[in-house]
């Protein structure tokens, strides 16, 4: 279901610049995206079942087949990039748990790398 929130981005009209999950059944996601003009990062989180997960709520697992999906779908994308943040935001979330989250320190290093990948004008 991870995808779904990436499918639900770009429903919303963001370019996905990189996505990534941290986590197993239970974790964050975080994206770089382009946005009405503008670029920065989105993030959520996601669980593995509807009680904890934003998505499997809103959608369940057969909500492709309902007329209203790709309008939800798009409404649902819109609620995660109503404020972008920037690359030194990001970090300043993840920076304090680092010491004892290990999934912190895999997005650290993700959004360094992929900053240098892609260039930073955040």
């Amino acid at each position: 279901m991870i995808t779904g929130y990436e499918d639900a981005l770009k429903a919303a009209g963001a370019k996905i610049i990189a996505f990534e999950a941290f986590g197993d059944y239970q974790g964050s996601w975080l994206a770089l995206v382009e946005y009405n003009g503008e670029r920065g990062w989105v993030q959520g989180s996601f669980g593995s079942c509807d009680h904890c997960d934003a998505f499997e709520a809103e959608f369940g697992y057969f909500a492709e087949e309902e007329d209203d999906y790709l309008v939800r779908l798009k409404s649902f994308g819109e609620s995660y990039l109503g404020g972008l943040q920037t690359t030194k935001q990001v970090l300043s979330n993840y920076e304090p748990v680092s010491e004892w989250d290990m999934d912190a320190q895999d997005v650290i290093f993700w959004v360094r790398e992929t900053v240098q990948t892609y260039g930073d004008s955040l």
